[in-house]
């Protein structure tokens, strides 16, 4: 008999629907060459099993050969079908028992009655093994689908637990983000608070830099100011020592055009008239001096009115 063994790799995990359709396609031919070597088996059986009956019997005197015959079984297997990888679940068979008596010397005067029941009972051992044969079968066929059942829905699980595990890590990060998001929101509070500080402190230290610049002004116009009373004082000091030199050579001249005057009225006196025509121009010419020295009185010296605010 023989013995096809099927390995079905469980660490090949299938997801896709199209992976799971061409393994599927795959292996089905797989299990059709093992229903057909376990058919072929169980012929092999039967004929063994009718083989021992025969030999239990005295009353024979030739074994009949017992053979099964396929009557009817059916895989239906389309060739389009097998290229687009489809084909049928279910194969259906039927046996038949169908004695064929090899020799042909049999003995006509044999019981009848005790070949048939011999007959009847060898069906009905026939049909149970049949029958327990595709029982057994079925139960391979439903295990395997159990057996794949069972992977998928462990499958499912575990994808189950990794999008639950997932979840969780989504929800601590929404709780992370949205603390996150209200830390800024009071840093953006208090930074628009601080915003609003300096632009009043900028308006401040504007009104400041303007009152600075109007007092830098005044303070230029007062230096100016200042320089200019100390130039004025400056000159009205030459002035002052001017005028008081001016008196003073004017003293000189006073004193000397009377001693002059003196001289002159002594030479006078004693002297000719000629000498008093010459005394006369010379008086003359000494008023016209005089006059003219006099002039020198309009430079008066006056304090300026803002020499109060300059430093000597």
């Amino acid at each position: 008999m023989k013995t096809l063994s099927l390995n079905f790799s469980e660490e090949e995990n299938v997801d896709t629907f199209a992976e799971r359709a061409e393994s599927y396609y795959q292996k089905r031919p797989q299990l059709l060459s093992l229903l057909r070597d376990l058919y072929k088996g169980y012929l092999t059986l039967a004929d063994r099993y009718c083989q021992t009956l025969g030999k239990h019997h005295h009353h024979r005197r030739h074994s009949s050969q017992i053979s099964l015959v396929d009557h009817d079984y059916l895989f239906a297997e389309d060739s389009d079908t097998i290229q687009d990888g489809t084909m049928e679940s279910d194969a259906e068979s039927s046996l038949s028992f169908q004695p064929i008596l090899e020799s042909a010397n049999v003995n006509v005067n044999v019981n009848v009655n005790v070949n048939v029941n011999a007959n009847a009972n060898a069906d009905v051992n026939d049909e149970i093994v049949a029958e327990l044969v595709m029982k057994m079968v079925e139960y391979d066929i439903m295990a395997h689908e159990i057996g794949v059942m069972e992977r998928q829905f462990r499958e499912s699980s575990r994808k189950m637990e990794l999008q639950k595990s997932l979840l969780e890590v989504l929800e601590s990060e929404r709780l992370i983000l949205l603390t996150e998001n209200a830390r800024l929101g009071y840093r953006v509070a208090a930074m628009a608070e601080e915003k609003e500080g300096l632009a009043a402190e900028a308006a401040f230290m504007k009104r400041k830099t303007g009152e600075l610049a109007r007092c830098v002004l005044k303070m230029r116009d007062d230096h100016r100011v200042c320089m200019l009373s100390r130039k004025i004082e400056d000159l009205q000091a030459q002035i002052y020592g001017l005028e008081k030199r001016n008196k003073e050579y004017c003293h000189q001249l006073v004193n000397k055009n009377n001693k002059n005057q003196d001289v002159q009225e002594s030479h006078s006196h004693s002297g000719s008239r000629g000498g008093g025509g010459l005394s006369v121009a010379m008086k003359g010419r000494i008023i016209k001096w005089w006059k003219r020295v006099k002039s020198f009185d309009v430079f008066m010296c006056a304090t300026h009115p803002n020499s109060i605010y300059c430093s000597t």
